[in-house]
């Protein structure tokens, strides 16, 4: 018998019968359904989770390009503070719009206000527009008149203007050129 090793024809019958069913078992249903149910239930509580990482990204993109517009506005005016210029000042920063290749001008207190034209004065969408070219780097997020960009410029009088997030219209970042404020809505 080669010392146990050889099988018999009955034994390899035997294989498939239900005598050694304990050595091949599966799963019952009932199991099935049971982990079926688990992962449901852990399913319907992480989703929630995921969902909300999106709103996060937006959050956090719209704070990061809000906060390097705020540095921005505030460098320019340490520098035109630092000039000892105490009025509007025409072409302040040579060529600093990454566009139109426009120089930057600052207004009477020393705050970016416009890229084209003599106003020196933030007083149309164009200026919100040409100040967030001059001040971010070429490669920064895009803005416009209109929603074809990541950002909506729009002039709100007053010499302040709104940048609209158009991935999620509820965040946006402000700018008042009288007083340099910026502040970020998200």
């Amino acid at each position: 018998m080669n010392g146990g090793l050889a099988r018999s024809s009955k034994d390899y019958y035997n294989l498939g019968t239900r005598t050694n069913m304990k050595y091949e078992r599966g799963f019952t249903l009932i199991e099935l359904i049971m982990v079926i149910i688990i992962l449901g239930v852990l399913a319907a509580t992480a989703l929630p989770k995921f969902a909300d990482i999106s709103t996060d990204a937006h959050k956090s993109a719209v704070a990061t390009t809000g906060s390097a517009l705020r540095v921005g506005v505030n460098n320019i005016h340490l520098k035109w503070y630092a000039s000892g210029k105490s009025d509007a000042v025409l072409d302040f920063i040579v060529a600093a719009d990454s566009i139109t290749g426009e120089s930057l001008s600052v207004n009477a207190n020393g705050w970016p206000a416009d890229t084209q034209g003599v106003s020196l004065t933030l007083n149309s969408t164009q200026d919100c527009i040409d100040v967030w070219n001059a001040i971010l780097d070429a490669g920064s997020p895009t803005v416009s008149s209109d929603t074809s960009s990541e950002y909506q410029a729009t002039y709100d009088g007053s010499n302040d203007c709104t940048y609209t997030y158009q991935k999620d219209t509820s965040m946006n970042i402000s700018y008042d050129s009288n007083t340099g404020n910026v502040v970020i809505n998200n």
